[in-house]
């Protein structure tokens, strides 16, 4: 049987999903949406009055949803199948990643107001529940309709002037992500607290993060969002699609060895796509050489972003820079090789200057960049630890080899 959902983007039409009886998808724009030649959804979606097909759908509206096992038990609580997107979109597409809504059609979308306020006990609870029940699905206070990518338990929240708040249906646009301390990563708070602030501290774009603790002590990262217009009132969702939805590729491609996006690709959507690739070409550069230093692997195609102020998009504030190195067992692969290189302790001046090639930057000017930003890198992460908000084992241990790596680049901290 054929269903459908309406698909708004700020809160105004723009097209249908369509599930077709063969379960496939289809996604067409609406003609007065074609006609006003509006902002396309994706990237890989400009607007036009033909449809698109099942696989481009799969890879641009199936990567708004959550990943593995956070999949796997939202569609348990749900009693969806994890493979069926187009129920799963019709379940958690109300609040999602960047500005796109889902909506049943003939139904006109609720908006309101109203909001739970999370109490201390709440919030506790939750955030330890959230491997079983992501999204704070079923943890009672009414249904939820929110999804946010990734394979790591996260929950959207709005800040409110008494604290956190799960917005109905409908309801207020989220503000903030919490990304509660996993068990089987002891620190991942401190670590990606510190990756992040590290990144802030070099003058790279990257989204807000803070530290906090439970009432009964479970540490949790609080991350402001970048695709809200958090000055705004009401907050307004700003859209934003990260780097496989906007090549067209699925969730399942996001590590390069896997058929996901390269540095090259990336450097090259930035370079046709962005509104200012001057800008943001150098910050794709900064963002690969800190990745590389800081030990983060798992830099793949969606932890890079587009964010749509305008027609045109601009690289998003950087996000999910975290040291894997700092964890044994974990694969040193890299997500996106580097002029060649595959693994961590291969990427070398030689493969710096390879990759310059990928990006389209002189050579000269690149490795420039990487031993300047290398030595600062280097100063700044031994400057943070000095502080008790970065003074903990995890962050020494990051630090020690953001070291050891510069140091095997002839750069002396």
């Amino acid at each position: 049987m054929t269903a459908r959902l309406q698909v708004l983007l700020h809160g105004a039409p723009a097209g249908w999903l369509v599930r077709k009886e063969n379960g496939n998808l289809q996604f067409r724009y609406h003609e007065a949406y074609v006609q006003a030649q509006q902002m396309p959804l994706s990237n890989a979606m400009p607007v036009q009055a033909e449809a698109y097909g099942h696989r481009i759908c799969l890879a641009v509206f199936g990567g708004i949803l959550p990943e593995q096992d956070v999949r796997r038990a939202v569609s348990q609580l749900l009693g969806v199948s994890p493979s069926n997107d187009y129920r799963l979109l019709e379940e958690l597409g109300g609040d999602c990643a960047g500005a796109i809504e889902f909506h049943l059609p003939d139904v006109e979308p609720v908006h309101t107001d109203d909001a739970r306020l999370l109490s201390a006990q709440d919030l506790d609870r939750i955030l330890v529940e959230l491997p079983r029940r992501p999204l704070a699905i079923g943890s009672g206070g009414g249904a939820t309709r929110m999804s946010l990518a990734g394979a790591q338990g996260k929950l959207p929240v709005a800040l409110a002037p008494d604290g956190f708040t799960l917005p109905a249906p409908g309801g207020p646009a989220t503000t903030h992500i919490l990304k509660p301390q996993p068990e089987r990563f002891d620190g991942l708070v401190d670590n990606e607290h510190f990756c992040m602030s590290l990144a802030r501290r070099l003058g790279l774009p990257v989204a807000v993060t803070r530290t906090a603790k439970t009432l009964n002590g479970l540490p949790y990262l609080v991350i402001d969002r970048y695709d809200r217009d958090l000055t705004a009132h009401p907050v307004r969702r700003l859209h934003q699609e990260d780097m496989c939805q906007a090549l067209g590729r699925l969730t399942s491609e996001k590590y390069q060895a896997d058929g996901g996006p390269t540095v090259r690709e990336v450097a090259t959507l930035l370079r046709q796509a962005s509104a200012a690739p001057v800008q943001d070409l150098p910050v794709l550069w900064s963002a690969l050489i800190l990745n590389v230093l800081v030990g983060n692997c798992d830099a793949h195609g969606k932890n890079y972003s587009l964010l749509y102020d305008t027609a045109r998009p601009t690289l998003a504030p950087l996000y999910d820079i975290v040291s894997t190195a700092a964890y044994e067992g974990l694969t040193t692969r890299l997500s996106m090789t580097i002029g060649g290189a595959t693994h961590l302790d291969d990427v070398g001046l030689d493969s710096w200057a390879r990759c310059a090639g990928e990006v389209g930057f002189n050579e000269r000017y690149a490795l420039d960049r990487v031993m300047q930003l290398a030595t600062r890198i280097c100063a700044v992460a031994d400057d943070m630890i000095s502080s008790s908000e970065h003074d903990n084992p995890q962050v020494h241990a990051i630090v020690g080899g953001i070291s050891e790596r510069a140091t095997r680049w002839g750069i002396r901290s």
